[in-house]
């Protein structure tokens, strides 16, 4: 263990290690509280979080390793701000893993499984969304993903979407606020889900990445909206 990982108390309470102060700027980062080219000051951060500045050089490594963070020359460190041919990268990518996820997941998935996630996505979703609760119906989003991913089975698929994780975190939360994805977005997973419960294999992934290419194609459309 370094010394930036130890915990180190004070008035306020112990110190955030460094694996939970990369949490903060992770979560910070795909919550958009920092933005797309925003520069990110080492000191700042240190007495805002009440941390070494050492720590946040660690957090930051990590976050620049994971694509969150990037080091620009005259700058200093920003939040990475993804192309349009990035963007497509990550979806085709994702298309594909998680077209298939939906597929062995309807193979695979218990009965029943999927019977919460319908309730939660009829009159809840609805009322999220009329509510702009968007952390709401952004849990709900990711908590179907993580159905996917779990019932499919496949580690290799885990390992896969591990290595896009967090930029495909950003990039779903950014998804939701755009004009028209929220409804768009909503009967397609009400859709998957049916198709799921009818282990409709066939529906299950054409209806994954058709929504997946929806969502592309919009953060690509409306690129300079969400900037």
């Amino acid at each position: 263990m370094t010394s930036s990982d130890q915990t180190s108390p004070d008035i306020d309470g112990p110190r955030l290690t460094t694996s939970e102060l990369t949490g903060v700027l992770r979560d910070r980062i795909v919550r958009e509280q920092y933005v797309a080219g925003q520069r990110l000051r080492e000191r700042q951060l240190a007495g805002e979080l009440g941390v070494s500045r050492a720590q946040v050089r660690d957090a930051f490594a990590v976050l620049l390793e994971r694509r969150l963070l990037q080091r620009e020359p005259h700058v200093g460190v920003t939040v990475v701000r993804l192309g349009a041919q990035e963007i497509e990268h990550v979806y085709q990518v994702r298309s594909v893993v998680e077209g298939l996820a939906a597929r062995l997941a309807a193979r695979n998935a218990p009965e029943g499984c999927w019977n919460s996630l319908r309730d939660r996505f009829g009159a809840p979703a609805d009322r999220m969304i009329a509510e702009t609760d968007f952390d709401g119906y952004s849990q709900l989003l990711d908590e179907t993903h993580q159905g996917l991913m779990l019932h499919a089975a496949n580690p290799v698929l885990n390992e896969t979407m591990s290595l896009l994780a967090d930029r495909s975190a950003v990039l779903a939360r950014r998804s939701v606020f755009l004009p028209g994805r929220t409804d768009v977005g909503l009967r397609m997973h009400r859709d998957l889900i049916e198709a799921l419960i009818a282990r409709d294999e066939d529906a299950a992934e054409r209806i994954k990445r058709a929504n997946l290419a929806d969502a592309c194609e919009r953060l690509i459309r409306f690129a300079d909206y969400m900037r």
